[in-house]
């Protein structure tokens, strides 16, 4: 089958498999040997996907094969360009490569705002937890280490939403708005303050409130929100959960605080 057949399969599959990772809740990520690109995983058929999930790498990744029907296709490609995916290994008799804006280019209105995203972040934060699931050898924890410094770039870097909800009255400045950064609870009753690299991520949770107000905030200003000394921020809850809590901020801070944008 040509890459042109297999684009056209796809694009009217009554649905395909997904391989994601148990431990990050997204798409399971691999930078391609020979081109360098960073490519999930897609399969026609779901025994082929649940077998690969099982045994890829020795079973040493814990994956699941994950159905997405066609009515969803679109939006699912689509989440792979936001979170910093730009090619498809795509399973059927062989194995074909294929860049992803070959089946999906996106486009915005006239006049509408560049929406934010933060692919770069996205693929480190997938990148670190997948390494730190598996590293035993030391050089396995050294890649950890380099992963995990990546990441930290990048949640400096990152312009985030953050929820929040308007409240009645006004500052002293009459042009500024009084806001609430918005908190939630995790199963245990402790609050945290969501941040979400794009509107998917919130789309994965949506709080109970129904807040759809967001403040587009770099690090250095969520380091800034007042919160209590036992509230901590979670970047993507509703996949990642990755937590940064003081410590964590400091360390971020201390050594890329001077990229913030």
């Amino acid at each position: 089958m040509t890459d042109q057949e297999l684009i056209v399969n796809l694009s009217h599959a009554d649905k395909f498999y997904a391989i994601f990772c148990n431990f990050t809740h997204m798409p399971y990520v691999e930078c391609d040997e020979e081109t360098y690109s960073d490519k999930a995983f897609l399969f026609f058929d779901e025994e082929k996907a649940k077998e690969f999930a099982l045994t890829y790498k020795g079973g040493k990744q814990s994956l699941a094969a994950v159905k997405v029907e066609q009515n969803l296709a679109t939006r699912f490609l689509a989440s792979l360009i936001a979170e910093g995916f730009d090619m498809l290994s795509v399973h059927d008799e062989e194995v074909h490569l294929l860049p992803i804006d070959q089946l999906i280019t996106r486009t915005l209105q006239e006049g509408a705002k560049k929406p934010i995203e933060n692919p770069a972040l996205q693929l480190s934060m997938m990148y670190f937890l997948q390494q730190i699931q598996i590293a035993q050898t030391e050089e396995e924890k050294e890649e950890v280490r380099s992963r995990e410094e990546e990441m930290m770039a990048n949640i400096a870097r990152a312009v985030y939403l953050v929820p929040f909800t308007e409240m009645e009255g006004e500052t002293d400045n009459d042009s500024e708005r009084k806001v609430s950064i918005t908190h939630l609870m995790n199963e245990a009753g402790d609050a945290f303050i969501p941040l979400f690299t794009d509107i998917d991520e919130f789309v994965k949770i949506r709080p109970k409130e129904g807040t759809t107000n967001f403040l587009p905030m770099s690090f250095q200003k969520i380091r800034d929100i007042k919160r209590d000394d036992n509230v901590i921020f979670i970047i993507n809850p509703g996949s990642v959960h990755l937590q940064l809590n003081q410590h964590n901020l400091e360390a971020v801070d201390n050594r890329f605080g001077d990229q913030s944008k």
